[in-house]
């Protein structure tokens, strides 16, 4: 009896030992899959940071492009203010060239009016440029206005000093005609005709043989 008893508990035991085994094996395949199903989830998961939308990827090109547009932002500030301090630059000079050519156009007239017999205009522009009406009295009023070009000058004395009258009269004498010709060419009588050729002399378009001069072929081209 009592060895009976011995065999049954030695074969329980053995059942046991098999039974902890299978759960040990089993155990330590739970663990195993587990531990891999962590490490997937991880790869999962850094592949989700760095690839997704919202990204390391993305916010770093995002950040570049940032400091792209500030770059760019601060180039086009740069180039408004260049441009502003153009614009300003150009609306002086346009100023002063306008005042200049004002004073031009008002010193031409007063010249053309002393030589046409105003005394208050000859005292005039005698007193401011120190010379009397002559060619050189022409070229110190031209000279003198430093912002307009040399062919706008002489294009406005050439407007003001001579005319389309005074043309008429230049092509006159540059064909050899006589004064009362060159009147009748204009359509004024010749006393008026006189006044207006000594004029083109006093002013250096013609010369004292009434040839013109480089002055007076410049006016006709």
């Amino acid at each position: 009896m009592t060895g009976l008893l011995k065999l049954f508990l030695l074969s329980f035991d053995g059942r046991t030992m098999s039974l902890k085994s299978k759960y040990v094996q089993v155990g330590v395949g739970a663990e195993m899959i587990t531990e891999l199903l962590l490490v997937i989830i991880i790869f999962v998961l850094l592949a989700l940071l760095l690839f997704s939308g919202g990204g390391v990827f993305r916010v770093r090109r995002l950040s570049a492009e940032a400091d792209d547009m500030r770059e760019e932002l601060k180039r086009l500030q740069a180039a408004n203010e260049a441009i502003r301090g153009s614009l300003d630059t150009h609306r002086d000079n346009r100023a002063r060239t306008l005042a200049d050519v004002i004073e031009l156009t008002r010193d031409l007239e007063t010249l053309r009016s002393a030589v046409a017999g105003s005394s208050v205009c000859q005292k005039s522009i005698v007193e401011k440029y120190g010379v009397q009406p002559s060619p050189e009295l022409v070229t110190r009023i031209l000279a003198a206005r430093l912002n307009v070009d040399a062919m706008t000058k002489r294009k406005i004395a050439h407007e003001l000093l001579v005319g389309e009258v005074g043309r008429t009269f230049l092509r006159a004498m540059r064909a050899g005609r006589t004064i009362g010709q060159a009147s009748a060419d204009a359509g004024v009588p010749v006393v008026v005709g006189k006044g207006q050729v000594k004029r083109l002399q006093v002013f250096g378009y013609l010369d004292e043989r009434l040839e013109l001069t480089e002055l007076g072929r410049e006016a006709l081209a």
